[in-house]
């Protein structure tokens, strides 16, 4: 049996084109003394109708390239054998004893962090929005943010390194609030580990 392929539905600069002409017919057998200039209507609107689906293909293009983006790093992401092991060592952590990641090193604990700070230069260049990275980061990205060794050995106890994560991380919590989504041990944010002087320089340089 032959494949039906799904019908691919027209597109809105279509659809406009065809009820302006159907509308212009209509009115021109219908005798109407204004014909003419509805006629010159009906060409001014059929060029707006033109320009309309040039925009409509530049959204379509935009978000494909997006996709395309997030794929893209993704792919960076898995293909890392560093944050591999980093994000393997970070899900099998016990939160209930909070004991030391012996299976990373300060290096390799810095190097998945420096991964996200790119997050950040490129949300404040307006290149991603959190939105955008948030179905396939947030996850990884709290899952070391709020851990507790991770924060005892980097971002806490040297947190003027890491300012870029701070920053991230409030926008991010805030977006995910926005949208009533959960925060991935919320309890242990930045916010909450250092002092509050400390945390407010350090967001307040955005």
């Amino acid at each position: 049996m032959k494949k039906l392929l799904p019908r691919k539905k027209p597109s809105l600069g279509i659809v406009l084109f065809v009820l302006l002409a159907a509308v212009t017919i209509f009115v021109f057998f219908a005798g109407y003394e204004n014909s003419t200039k509805l006629t010159q209507i009906f060409a001014l609107a059929t060029a707006i109708s033109g320009v309309v689906s040039f925009l409509i293909e530049m959204i379509r293009g935009k978000k494909l390239a997006e996709a395309e983006f997030i794929v893209n790093l993704n792919q960076i992401f898995t293909s890392n054998e560093q944050y591999r092991k980093a994000y393997t060592c970070f899900e099998n952590y016990d939160f209930e004893n909070t004991p030391d990641i012996e299976c990373l090193t300060n290096s390799e604990i810095s190097n998945y962090l420096t991964f996200f700070e790119t997050f950040y230069l490129l949300i404040e260049r307006k290149i991603l929005d959190i939105g955008m990275i948030d179905d396939p980061f947030a996850y990884r990205f709290f899952l070391a943010v709020h851990n507790p060794c991770v924060q005892e050995r980097k971002l806490v106890k040297s947190p003027k390194n890491f300012p870029n994560i701070y920053i991230l991380e409030r926008l991010w919590m805030k977006c995910r609030e926005k949208n009533g989504f959960p925060i991935y041990h919320e309890e242990r944010s930045l916010e909450k580990m250092v002092p509050e002087e400390v945390y407010r320089e350090l967001v307040s340089k955005r």
